[in-house]
């Protein structure tokens, strides 16, 4: 795979990954950018999140 076909499917990727789970990733981005929680704290609980609802998909 060249480097240019890893950034388009990389592009794809975060692409849908975004658009299936916006709001959770929107608030993460929010509590990044205004809590005063640990980086690692906010996404942690953010991938916990998403896991748990594509489980109950």
């Amino acid at each position: 795979m060249t480097r240019e076909e890893l950034q388009t499917s990389q592009d794809y990727m975060w692409r849908a990954l975004f658009g299936e789970h916006r709001t959770t990733l929107a608030l993460a981005v929010e509590m990044l950018l205004r809590c005063h929680l640990s980086p690692e704290q906010i996404l942690t609980k953010t991938m916990t999140a998403l896991e748990g609802s594509q489980q109950d998909s």
